[in-house]
């Protein structure tokens, strides 16, 4: 049985998705941090037999999928995919897999991550060396960020700024920067989403004068070891075609733990 979840059903879906959060981290989080009522989010689950076998989240143009045994209904994916027109359906691996054959390679790009975390104290950098921004540094911030193509392909100044701005408002993720001598920002760092247990690390910069020196590995260093001082479990989602930052964290000691799948609408 396929059907939408009221509020009364999200505590049964988080105790499904338990201890493999992992596995499904932003759907994970947004249920907690957001919710399912307010406008452009919605929660559903497939049943067998009275017990959830697959979990459906739409997080705005994001449709999550998750589900303990590896599969889903496509029935119910294609029926949300026409009525809520994602962007993005964001699966593990072997869920994508067998959603492909409905999705074209000529109208949907396939993007792989490894799934990666560390449970040692990461050398080259230490925690205390990174300062957390404030609002007053995200124009400088952004200014940085936008010299990485990654995000000059995505966002203008204004949108990034705003976006880096409810960020911090929303409570939701924190940025890290660190200055060099003339008080210039030259790396930047982040968590995307953070509760008391769990912070996702990602969106590394470094000032492109400033490029092999290592400041890449020592602010990434000190930004696993500032969460791990927090008593955090650091998690970090690396593309698989970035073999540079792939090799970085492999010769920093990271432990690959499994892989995240997403079907990206080509617009």
């Amino acid at each position: 049985m396929f059907r939408k979840c009221t509020p009364a059903d999200t505590q049964r879906v988080l105790e499904y998705i338990g201890d493999e959060y992992v596995k499904c981290f932003y759907m994970y989080m947004d249920i907690i941090e957001c919710g399912i009522e307010d406008e452009g989010l919605g929660l559903w689950i497939s049943e067998e037999d009275g017990e959830i076998a697959c979990v459906y989240y739409q997080y705005y143009d994001c449709l999550h999928i998750f589900s303990r045994k590896g599969y889903c209904d496509e029935d119910a994916v294609l029926e949300l995919v026409g009525e809520i027109n994602p962007k993005v359906i964001s699966s593990s691996e072997d869920i994508i897999d067998q959603l492909r054959c409905h999705f074209p390679e000529e109208d949907y790009m396939l993007e792989l991550n490894h799934i990666i975390t560390a449970n040692k104290e990461m050398t080259g950098g230490a925690a205390e060396e990174i300062i957390v921004a404030t609002k007053e540094d995200i124009p400088e911030i952004a200014r940085l960020v936008l010299k990485a193509d990654i995000f000059s392909d995505v966002y203008t100044y204004d949108d990034l700024c705003e976006s880096l701005e409810r960020r911090l408002e929303d409570g939701f993720g924190r940025l890290f920067y660190i200055r060099d001598e003339d008080g210039r920002i030259i790396a930047t760092n982040a968590t995307n989403a953070e509760t008391d247990k769990i912070a996702v690390v990602g969106g590394l910069v470094t000032d492109p004068e400033m490029r092999g020196r290592g400041l890449g590995r020592r602010i990434t260093a000190s930004t696993w070891n500032r969460v791990r001082e927090e008593g955090k479990r650091g998690l970090a989602f690396l593309i698989t075609d970035n073999e540079k930052t792939i090799s970085l964290h492999k010769k920093m000691g990271y432990d690959f733990i499994g892989y995240s799948a997403r079907l990206i609408r080509k617009d």
